[in-house]
């Protein structure tokens, strides 16, 4: 069938398309107007996405906002959410909820867990185009309950959301709070033993970090002493090089007593100490003796001084050789007790963070009032009106060309080609008075057999035009 044919066949059938589509229209909008009413409002919600939390722990990764997003929708419709609405709302103490609940379950179950599935099934979430915004849309029979329930449902799954966040910081800080005190005993044991074994060994102590109970006096009194130190350095200027590596030396063995002292007198490395300065303390006479007397200083002076450096690196060299096993055990405590120090810093910053986050205020904000139509959302007569007219329309067309096709009739030059087998050359228009539309109706009705022979022979039911 050409697109010639099938306009035909549409012009021929164009009333009964007609009264189709009215008839289709007239029974949608009578059913559309009888249906209840739906009244739909909504409320909108930003996700801070760029600052989920102030220490930036949680913050998100590259090309995960929209799994982000995508989770706070459904939250929004979460049981807990819905049934914090119920409860808002007083339902699960109505009489009138809980009649409809009886009735729809018969009274099984739970009357809360009912209503809130009910309302979880009015609720639509949806992402504003490309933005960190959501809107929550909720429906409802009453335009005023839709704007009440809507509001509800965003205030309470901002609280949910930020009970979520803060319980889980607070897990996780007490989690941690267990950690920092484990590391804690771990780090006081290691102190406690690298201590032990520097006094069972007579280990002078040469650095602060002696055990957490005088750590910082330790600290306190090397940055007074040394800044004493340095103001006479700069007053006395030594002249020789050995002297002033000498006198160096003894003023850090001087700040080393003034710490060691707090563990008492008799402690044995205050003792060895001691001895170690007196014996620097001889040595820095020796050659100050020497580098004042300058050129005069005698042989036997110089020799004396020579002896004593000689004898003082072969005993160094040796108790160095002597103790190495010792030293090397001590590092080992030393890097033991180091480790331990960062695993409790560590620990600590993150039930400092938890905290943090756990007291921190929610990363969503409301935007705006809730939005609401006093038109109804439901039904749509309008829209439905013109569903069932252009499905009335297109049912009818196609009954018309299946009609045609069963019972195929000479309505053009194409239909009179069909039929004859020969070419049509022209067509030429009759000269036939034109019939009126009543005439045109009755022509259309299925007389019988003997009343159409009549009507065909009469001329003014011929074709409107010949075909030659």
């Amino acid at each position: 069938m050409s697109l010639a044919q099938f306009w035909a066949t549409l012009r021929a059938a164009r009333w009964s398309i007609v009264l189709m589509m009215l008839v289709a229209s007239g029974v949608a909008w009578f059913l559309a107007a009888d249906l209840p009413k739906q009244y739909t409002a909504k409320a909108r919600v930003m996700l801070n996405i760029d600052s989920t939390d102030p220490t930036q722990y949680a913050a998100l990764k590259r090309n995960t906002e929209q799994s982000y997003i995508a989770t706070e929708m459904k939250l929004v419709v979460d049981d807990n959410v819905t049934r914090a609405v119920v409860t808002k709302l007083g339902w699960p103490d109505n009489p009138q909820v809980i009649t409809a609940w009886q009735l729809a379950t018969g009274g099984e179950g739970d009357v809360t867990t009912w209503a809130a599935n009910q309302i979880a099934q009015s609720i639509a979430v949806q992402q504003l185009e490309d933005s960190s915004i959501i809107e929550i849309y909720y429906t409802s029979s009453s335009l005023e309950a839709a704007k009440q329930i809507v509001a509800l449902i965003r205030a309470a799954f901002i609280e949910q959301n930020l009970k979520l966040r803060v319980d889980a910081a607070r897990r996780a800080a007490a989690w941690n709070r267990t950690q920092v005190t484990r590391e804690l005993t771990g780090l006081q044991r290691a102190e406690a033993a690298r201590a032990a074994f520097m006094a069972a060994n007579q280990i002078p102590l040469d650095t602060p970090q002696g055990g957490l109970d005088y750590a910082a006096q330790a600290t306190a009194m090397q940055q007074s002493v040394g800044a004493i130190d340095a103001a006479k350095s700069a007053a006395e200027a030594p002249e020789d090089p050995v002297v002033t590596k000498l006198r160096r030396k003894l003023d850090g063995l001087d700040a080393q007593l003034a710490v060691v002292r707090l563990q008492g007198e008799t402690n044995p490395a205050t003792v060895a100490l001691t001895a170690e300065r007196a014996n620097v303390a001889q040595q820095l006479a020796r050659e100050q003796a020497v580098s004042r007397a300058g050129p005069s200083a005698t042989d036997a002076q110089i020799g004396v001084v020579r002896a004593q450096r000689d004898a003082d690196y072969l005993a160094a060299r040796l108790r160095l050789i002597d103790r190495a096993p010792l030293y090397d055990r001590l590092a080992t405590l030393d890097r033991e007790v180091k480790f331990r120090t960062v695993r409790y810093t560590a620990a600590a910053a993150r039930v400092a963070d938890f905290d943090q986050i756990a007291a921190a205020p929610t990363g969503l904000a409301v935007i705006g009032d809730v939005i609401a139509s006093d038109d109804p959302s439901y039904p749509n007569v309008p829209l439905m009106v013109a569903i069932a007219a252009g499905s009335s329309f297109a049912l009818a067309s196609a009954l018309a060309v299946v009609r045609e096709l069963v019972q195929r009739q000479v309505r053009g030059a194409e239909d009179l080609r069909f039929f004859a087998k020969v070419p049509v050359l022209a067509v030429i228009a009759a000269d036939v008075p034109r019939r009126s539309r009543w005439r045109a109706l009755l022509a259309r009705v299925p007389w019988p057999r003997s009343w159409r022979s009549r009507r065909d022979s009469n001329p003014r039911y011929r074709l409107p035009s010949t075909a030659v």
